[in-house]
């Protein structure tokens, strides 16, 4: 018997020991993961809300650590232009100081009207995916004597089980003037997919009716109709059907914690979706096997809410829910587990403090849990939990954490993962911003005259930067409840998907916004690292940081070994000069410091011995990377359908607001002479070699350093459609058939001729260099179409044909250059300027670098435009040590005539 005791005591001491072993090795591990992948948040803010083609897009960047002060690891980031086809458009780099920047897009006139999107990341970002990239949608339009306006209703009708969209429409041109007896082509289109097509005439005042039948089958994509007129082709717009009258949902059940336990009273959170993809209002009834009522159910915001529940063994729960026109529909709840932990937590219902319910049943009661609280990259708080009695209770006080979502998740004792809760903590630790304006009212072209104050939760003045933009109301309608520089660090920077509204959330804090707020983060939630991989894996990170302006590298042998003590020379091409260099230490890694800032950076790297011979050595540049092309871009509704009279006077007068903003760039750069680019082909080319080619597409030099070292063959696929190596293709008089040689081909025509410095390159070689050859190495590219075949003729930088080799001991880097930022132009009016020119600005005033000083305060001037109208302030920065502020006032402009 004594020695039973003795082992017992032995096995219960091992436990014990390896319980805290077990303990100490999580916190090691979480620790390890957030000092080796600690997190970057950005931001970007506009000038506007909307845009047309010809406009410039402002913006002011913020990137911050996940603590939410100024980034110590990234200098520089990216941002990207898509369009709805999600094909990339442009992309720019910006340098940060103290994670800070500003720049421009110019939206080319030569792109098409549609949703645009901006992408923007840092290079370390790309560590955690594209969730954590920066990403905004805007539409773009245009407005010319071709435009049609759209006025348009959209009712269900319900006749039984039969359900219609009844869809009315009235056509305008620019003028107001109805489109009377146009001859339409009217088709319906589910994404791709045409359903249906017919032809139609407007009435005398430009009126359709159109109906369309819904299926008893769940809708998805995106449903529009297009409108084209028959004798101009060129007029085509196109309609987005609404789905959120159609009566379907999408119903999402979320446990907290998640998942229901027998016998444990928990909270079960919901979510209804249209058929829209937003949040629909809903309610219905929870009911059991029996029948019975156990709850009545009802969203609070945007189709979201909760309700408790008490699951028995052996019971099952549904809900029961009646859509407009339809029968009773029924649901399964997910299935409560026979045994488990729950994580349950009430931080509403007392302003200091937070109560955390943690139970369990059955064989869980046991001691060896551990809670773990995180925020911003950081771990608050772990602390062991005793489930032996089946529950545990605890008081923690708000003050402990910082503002913004505060992550708890329960780890069983072997360190498994159980249980997940996100929790929104306000402190109100935030920056009061006020605009102080020295006249009630303006006149037109008057001197406006603002000030800054900025100040903490306690009133005492606050150092911050922010951007300013001030936009005039007859132009630019702002959106309401938009996301900002608050709502998207303190919410939407940590959750995944939509937000609907998100701006709502932080607009007061009356407590129905706080109970939405918690339905939003127990429904949308999510976790930005994986557990399994934390505990079980070590991971390396695969993109660097790029701390200032340095260029990175290795050198190796032919054998991957690295080449120590080689002198490595960097010299700047173009015309700004700049020379340096260093020398690759022990591991063959080589740095150049220090470099300038310079808008078309490329370099030259020469390497030698010590001895002064030219090395051998092979170059490895820790060179960017871009991130993977955008998903599908979302549609936002287009500009004309439904427009108010500030959407229709701002495209109205787009033209000449682009024309004047054109024409004031050119007076402060100077009136210089455009190159002329010749784009009839070489006739060379169609004298000796290809009599039916006829230029198709040309790539610059310009064109080729922005694909950096991307191959042949990769610009090719990613610039010319369709191009590939098959063996079909067509002839001039014949089908498409199989060849039994395969051939570079687009779609279904051959290129049968390829010529590379003037030299006709035999297949096996051309095949070989289009994967050696990189659009580094070429000085031009262009591309020609015959009768049912396409040639490419390509120039390189050596001239040496297709036979060419590099040179040994030197490198052409070109890195994605750093973007300098143009000065956004604002007139200046005094009293001798009787200049009779009207002023069409929409964005009235831009500044990305407004700063308050030591007492809070900034000091803003700039002239009023010549109508009188409205204009909206709006101000959001930081003070980069995790505090954040967002503000809009307006200015009221009028004419010398009219009453103050």
């Amino acid at each position: 018997m004594k020695g039973f005791f003795i082992v017992l005591i032995v096995l219960l001491f091992s436990a014990t020991c390896l319980n805290a072993q077990q303990k100490q090795l999580l916190n090691e591990k979480i620790n390890a993961f957030e000092k080796t992948f600690p997190k970057e948040k950005l931001y970007l803010t506009f000038d506007k809300p909307y845009y047309n083609l010809g406009d410039t897009v402002w913006f002011k960047s913020f990137l911050l650590n996940e603590n939410l002060t100024s980034s110590s690891r990234s200098d520089k980031i990216y941002v990207e232009l898509f369009n709805d086809s999600s094909k990339f458009i442009n992309r720019i780099a910006i340098a940060l100081n103290n994670g800070l920047g500003y720049g421009d897009l110019l939206i080319n006139k030569g792109l098409k009207s549609g949703t645009y999107l901006i992408r923007a990341y840092s290079n370390w970002q790309q560590n955690f995916g594209d969730d954590y990239f920066f990403v905004k949608s805007f539409y773009v339009g245009n407005a010319d004597q071709k435009t049609w306006l759209l006025s348009s209703t959209q009712q269900l009708a319900v006749n039984g089980e039969k359900r219609t969209l009844d869809l009315n429409v009235k056509i305008t041109n620019i003028k107001n003037e109805p489109a009377g007896l146009k001859d339409l082509e009217v088709y319906l289109m589910n994404d791709k997919k045409r359903l249906m097509r017919t032809e139609i005439q407007t009435s005398l005042d430009g009126k359709i009716a159109v109906s369309i039948p819904i299926t008893s089958e769940k809708i998805t994509g995106n449903y529009n109709f297009h409108i084209v007129d028959q004798r101009d082709k060129d007029r085509h717009v196109v309609l987005p059907i609404i789905l959120q009258e159609i009566e379907q949902i999408d119903l999402q059940f979320m446990p907290e914690g998640g998942y229901m336990v027998n016998d444990i009273f928990g909270k079960v959170a919901f979510k209804a979706i249209g058929a829209d993809g937003m949040g629909k209002n809903f309610e219905g009834k929870i009911l059991n096997d029996k029948n019975e009522v156990l709850a009545e159910i009802k969203s609070t915001h945007k189709g979201m809410g909760s309700f408790y529940l008490l699951p028995k063994a052996g019971e099952k729960y549904y809900v029961s829910y009646t859509l407009l026109g339809a029968k009773e529909q029924r649901q399964a709840l997910p299935l409560a587990k026979p045994e488990g932990t729950t994580l349950r937590v009430d931080h509403l219902s007392r302003p200091d403090s937070m109560l955390v319910y943690v139970k369990a049943n059955g064989s869980k009661k046991v001691d060896g849990y551990k809670l773990v609280a995180q925020a911003n990259g950081e771990t608050i708080f772990s602390i062991p939990i005793n489930l032996k009695d089946g529950f545990i209770n605890l008081k923690l006080p708000k003050v402990d954490f910082p503002d913004g979502i505060l992550h708890l998740t329960l780890f069983a004792p072997d360190l498994a993962p159980l249980n997940e809760r996100q929790v929104f903590i306000n402190r109100n630790q935030k920056i009061n911003l006020n605009i102080e304006i020295n006249k009630s009212t303006y006149n037109v072209k008057d001197s406006v005259a603002l000030e800054v104050t900025a100040t903490k939760e306690d009133g005492s003045p606050l150092s911050g930067s922010f951007a300013i933009a001030i936009t005039d109301d007859g132009q630019i309608k702002q959106i309401q409840n938009d996301n900002n520089i608050i709502s998207y660090f303190l919410l939407q920077s940590d959750l995944k998907g939509n937000i609907e509204d998100s701006g709502w959330y932080f607009s007061n804090e009356d407590p129905s916004k706080l109970l939405a707020l918690d339905h939003l983060l127990l429904t949308q939630a999510w976790v930005g690292y994986n557990w399994n991989e934390i505990l079980n894996k070590e991971r390396i990170p695969e993109f660097k940081p790029e701390k200032d302006n340095i260029i990175n590298g290795r050198l190796t042998n032919l054998f991957k070994k690295p080449v120590p003590d080689i002198n490595l020379t960097l010299l700047s091409l173009g015309k700004n000069i700049f020379v340096t260099d260093t020398v690759s230490n022990a591991d063959g890694r080589f740095s150049f410091r220090n470099l300038p800032t310079l808008d078309t950076a490329a370099y030259l790297i020469k390497i030698k011995k010590t001895n002064g011979k030219t090395s051998t050595a092979l170059f490895d540049v820790d060179s960017y990377k871009a991130a993977n092309d955008i998903g599908s871009v979302k549609p936002l509704k287009a500009w004309y359908i439904n427009a108010d009279s500030t959407l229709i006077n701002y495209y109205k007068t787009s033209e000449q607001r682009i024309k004047q903003a054109e024409n004031k760039i050119k007076k402060l750069e100077g009136n210089m002479l455009k190159e002329v680019v010749i784009t009839a082909p070489k006739t060379d080319l169609i004298t000796n070699e290809t009599w039916d080619a006829r230029l198709s597409k040309r790539l610059t030099e310009a064109d080729l350093i922005k694909l950096q070292r991307k191959t042949i063959y990769e610009l090719l696929r990613e610039k010319l459609e369709g191009f590939t190596r098959s063996h079909y293709w067509q002839s001039c008089f014949g089908p498409t058939i199989r060849h039994a040689e395969e051939d570079f081909v687009v779609g279904t025509q051959q290129v049968p001729w390829i010529r590379i410095d003037k030299i006709v390159t035999p297949f096996d070689v051309t095949k070989d260099l289009f994967n050696y050859l990189t659009a580094e190495d070429l000085k031009e590219l262009e591309i020609y179409k015959g009768c049912v075949v396409y040639y490419l003729d390509i120039t390189t930088r050596g001239k040496s044909g297709p036979y060419m080799s590099r040179p040994i001991g030197n490198f052409v880097y070109r890195p994605v250059p750093l973007y300098i930022g143009k000065e956004f132009y604002s007139p200046k009016y005094n009293v001798s300027n009787n200049t009779t020119t009207p002023d069409y600005r929409a964005t009235i005033f831009w500044d990305a670098n407004v700063v308050t000083d030591e007492n809070g305060k900034a000091k803003i001037s700039f002239y009023a435009a010549d109508k009188p109208t409205t204009y909206t302030i709006k101000i959001e920065g930081t003070d980069l040590f995790g505090r954040f502020g967002f503000q809009k006032s307006t200015i009221k402009i009028i004419n010398k005539t009219e009453s103050k």
